[in-house]
């Protein structure tokens, strides 16, 4: 088995180099510290977890906390794109569910952690025990600080402010009339109807479309949606599966998207590209996320002066489910 003293020779550096940058020491160039991971990739070395805690107390493992994760492919692409970012960095993820994780997360001794914002944190028992940890950790994706503790660090994702430029986005081809699919998280509805005051748009109750968080949840609501006169001529879907839903039942009903009926999903994932129309979606961009992330739990770990909450915004991913409202044309 390859041995760091190995990987310093094939590279040509020294031991102590090798040892720094396969912990992501920030004073190795970086241009050094890849030169060393491809040759420990290459080499298939591997750490010994128990011997680093022993030498140094720390693990480089960081857990990742989710409430659940089969729901939304959103978790998924986020946990990729995280556990790349810290890979880099010189540290491995360790992925949990919330309420069943808090045995291993004590048993690897993890450096750090980052929780969803999927209120897990909220749940009483879990944060009891994870508190005994005395890590550093933050909350990834909040609306506003953890609950009781404003002055703890958290990524802020600004819901509202990504729906009102979706609704901006619509008004400017000409839709008047936009509706909500999805009444399950209030920030997003609360977030559209404030969206709509601010654009000088009318609301209407008829214009929110029930739905939970479901591909099946988005079908059923606009499959059984009734279209009269004062319909809207533009939707924005609750979260991707939502809007996935809502487009196939848009098209089975004989539709045509954007012709007849544009559409915007909330949250940005790679996915949306190969629906049967190509969605217009808006949200954070995930890859941002992941690095945003990424750096503050290292600069937690580290014990950095930090500036927070880091607010990541939303942007508008033009694809082809918006046209100008046929009303306008």
């Amino acid at each position: 088995m390859i041995t760091i003293k190995d990987i310093a020779k094939l590279a040509g550096v020294s031991y102590s180099t090798v040892s720094k940058a396969l912990n992501g020491d920030p004073s190795i160039k970086p241009a050094t510290r890849r030169k060393v991971l491809e040759v420990a990739e290459k080499h298939q070395y591997r750490k010994n977890i128990l011997a680093k805690q022993l030498s140094s107390g720390k693990s480089h493992i960081i857990g990742f906390v989710l409430d659940e994760l089969s729901s939304n492919p959103l978790f998924a692409s986020m946990s990729k794109l995280l556990h790349q970012e810290l890979k880099s960095r010189g540290y491995q993820m360790i992925l949990v569910v919330s309420m069943d994780g808090y045995e291993i997360l004590s048993q690897l001794r993890v450096d750090g952690c980052i929780i969803w914002d999927n209120r897990p944190f909220k749940e009483y028992v879990f944060m009891k025990n994870f508190s005994q940890l005395s890590i550093p950790w933050f909350v990834l994706g909040a609306d506003e600080g953890e609950e009781g503790n404003p002055n703890s660090p958290y990524i802020k994702i600004d819901r509202k402010e990504g729906i009102y430029k979706a609704v901006e986005y619509l008004k400017s081809y000409g839709h008047r009339r936009i509706g909500f699919i999805g009444n399950s998280q209030g920030i997003k509805l609360d977030g559209y109807k404030e969206a709509l005051r601010r654009t000088g748009l009318d609301f209407s109750e008829n214009w929110v479309l029930p739905a939970h968080s479901t591909w099946e949840d988005g079908y059923l609501a606009m499959r059984s949606y009734t279209f009269g006169e004062d319909a809207p001529t533009a939707f924005i879907g609750l979260n991707s599966l939502v809007t996935k839903g809502a487009l196939r039942a848009l098209l089975e009903a004989g539709f045509r998207v954007p012709d007849d009926i544009s559409l915007i999903g909330y949250d940005d994932l790679p996915e949306m590209e190969f629906a049967e129309v190509a969605l217009t979606t808006v949200g954070p961009p995930l890859g941002v996320m992941a690095a945003k992330s990424a750096e503050l739990i290292v600069s937690l770990i580290r014990n950095e002066t930090l500036e927070f909450p880091v607010v990541i915004p939303s942007h508008i991913q033009q694809r082809s489910s918006v046209a100008v409202c046929r009303e306008s044309r």
